[in-house]
């Protein structure tokens, strides 16, 4: 980074931006992903209520499916308020990121940030399995340890992950102008010192 015009601040600023808004971006696109899952495992539910009711006849049970319906209502709203939860988080790593980013004066951070959350979100997908992979070997317990430990696993390498994808992007969309002027002044300065003056001959003199 000799050449690099990005200062150590905006080099400190491009991981903290990446380890806190990858953090919470992370955390709502996991919250995303596991409400829109929800949702239609309960809509599958309650169509699957709805057809047993109609099979065998609501009357037959009427408590037993009124508390299904009413307990389908509550966790519908549940999920809603995940679901909306969720993007909250995501458009404030996105506001948290770029604020970070112009604190410094980095280049482009609206790039810096759209570029980063692309690349992260694809990344993410893959590494949450990883993650729930590790947390079934480290321990003995099937269920307990992927609930546990994944969370861990995920804050750990979401810091890390969002830290270096950050500061990657980030130095790409570096101002490379410092660096094309630096060297046009050393190219320059080689020309000035070979071109040394002409001896001047006795005849001249």
């Amino acid at each position: 980074m000799a050449n690099s015009p990005m200062t150590r601040t905006q080099f400190s600023s491009s991981l903290i931006a990446g380890a806190v808004a990858h953090t919470m971006f992370q955390t709502g696109w996991f919250g995303f992903g596991m409400s829109l899952a929800g949702l239609a495992a309960a809509a599958l539910f309650g169509n699957l209520v709805d057809v047993i009711g109609d099979a065998i006849g609501s009357e037959a049970l009427p408590s037993l499916f009124n508390s299904l319906g009413v307990g389908a209502d509550i966790l519908f709203w549940v999920l809603i308020a995940m679901l909306i939860g969720s993007l909250v988080l995501v458009l404030l790593a996105v506001i948290v990121s770029v604020w970070l980013l112009r604190l410094t004066g980095q280049r482009k951070p609206w790039a810096v940030t759209w570029a980063s959350l692309g690349i992260t979100a694809v990344l993410d997908i893959g590494l949450f399995w990883l993650y729930v992979w590790l947390a079934t070997v480290v321990t003995d317990s099937p269920v307990a340890g992927p609930v546990l430990l994944t969370p861990v696993f995920a804050l750990v390498g979401g810091i890390l992950l969002g830290a270096l994808v950050w500061w990657a992007i980030a130095h790409a969309f570096r101002d490379k102008s410092a660096e094309q002027q630096h060297s046009d002044g050393e190219k320059g300065d080689g020309d000035a010192a070979t071109a040394a003056p002409a001896p001047v001959t006795p005849a001249e003199a």
